[in-house]
């Protein structure tokens, strides 16, 4: 990694050819926590489309979640860098113009995220090397997410000026998963269909209806995960009117200090445990219902389309296990210790769907013999 770094300086417009591709590579290794194993499973086009995809909006996510910048500095870097891929040009100027307007700290921080960001002047320009059924859909799906983070970024602020950062409603939960994710099943299905003949505009049109829902699945088990950690930064993604069905005043008040929450033993403290379970738990049963459109969306995608599908099938069934972990979302709040699956769970995974992913009625026992 070191050696590719040091040959992507600043001061080079582009670096040309595979040390490009290879830059675009080893950096994917060092942003991604998971989602390379599920990449990394795919060959030609397909692969070197949503590897770039993936680090454009990594770019963007990083901006978007910068805890020491302003919402309207993000909303103004974030319009800069969606403007580099409004036109097939990819225009170099605009590419400058983004960098330019990173934050000086980040040229001095070894951070990945950060030397991803400065270095879009390197992973951009291979966007243009891809035909443009496959270049279009990135550039797309880039500057929708864009718009969609500086708009959360505004909400964002404004909220926690005033404590924490919440969602109202479902419908917010769901608009918020959209532009982080289920955008990425839109990108997905048009790459899927672009990369083979086997899928038709009928087939696509039927994928079209659920690949919102793909995305959605891995986002919304994400969020009842990682809910503990987002509360640590006062943001909380659990919807208020969830918490509101069950006594609770706000969604924050799931996460008061061991101080603040009644003795442990009491009468109390039961009631309020069992009133939080059942508030996860209304999360937990959205995750199933969205993962089982996930697994209809991934009996879509040809069944001679064999790493297609594994990209599909890995995080699917990684988020299912979690959410088996969970269960009815006590669990959650059980021990100090994240919920995870580990990583002989993840083997099977990958040793079980590279035997049976062309098996559609393998697919559907499997996810039923998960599914509580």
């Amino acid at each position: 990694m070191a050696n590719i770094l040091d040959q992507v300086g600043m001061g080079e417009a582009v670096l040309e050819g595979k040390k490009a591709w290879t830059y675009a590579e080893e950096i994917l290794l060092q942003v991604s926590r998971t989602f390379a194993l599920n990449i990394n499973v795919l060959k030609g086009k397909l692969h070197k489309s949503i590897l770039l995809a993936y680090l454009y909006l990594r770019i963007a996510d990083t901006v978007e979640d910068d805890p020491d910048m302003k919402a309207s500095e993000k909303e103004v870097i974030l319009d800069k860098f969606a403007e580099i891929f409004r036109t097939a040009e990819l225009r170099d100027e605009a590419v400058e113009a983004f960098e330019n307007s990173l934050p000086e700290s980040w040229r001095k921080s070894e951070h990945p995220y950060m030397n991803l960001c400065l270095h879009t002047h390197v992973v951009v320009p291979l966007l243009k090397e891809l035909p443009e059924v496959y270049a279009a859909p990135v550039r797309d799906v880039t500057v929708e997410m864009c718009g969609g983070m500086a708009k959360f970024a505004l909400r964002q602020e404004t909220a926690l000026s005033s404590g924490w950062f919440t969602l109202e409603s479902v419908a917010d939960l769901d608009e918020y998963c959209y532009y982080v994710a289920g955008i990425v099943g839109k990108l997905l299905t048009h790459l899927f269909a672009a990369d083979t003949c086997f899928i038709g505009a009928a087939r696509k049109a039927e994928m079209q209806k659920l690949d919102v829902s793909f995305g959605l699945a891995l986002q919304v088990a994400n969020i009842v995960k990682d809910c503990r950690e987002d509360s640590e930064r006062r943001v909380c993604f659990i919807p208020e009117e969830i918490c509101r069905r069950h006594g609770f005043e706000h969604s924050y008040d799931m996460f008061k200090s061991a101080e603040e929450l009644p003795a442990e033993g009491s009468a109390e403290r039961a009631d309020f445990d069992k009133r939080r379970a059942a508030v996860m738990n209304e999360l937990v049963q959205k995750t199933w219902n969205h993962l089982a459109d996930a697994i209809a969306y991934t009996k879509l995608v040809p069944n001679v389309k064999m790493r297609t599908r594994l990209f599909c099938l890995w995080p699917l069934f990684m988020a299912a296990e979690n959410m088996k972990l969970i269960g009815d979302g006590s669990s959650i709040f059980a021990s100090d210790k994240k919920v995870k699956i580990s990583r002989d769970t993840v083997k099977k995974i990958v040793k079980s769907t590279m035997a049976h992913f062309y098996s559609d009625k393998w697919i559907d026992e499997k996810f039923e013999e998960v599914r509580p």
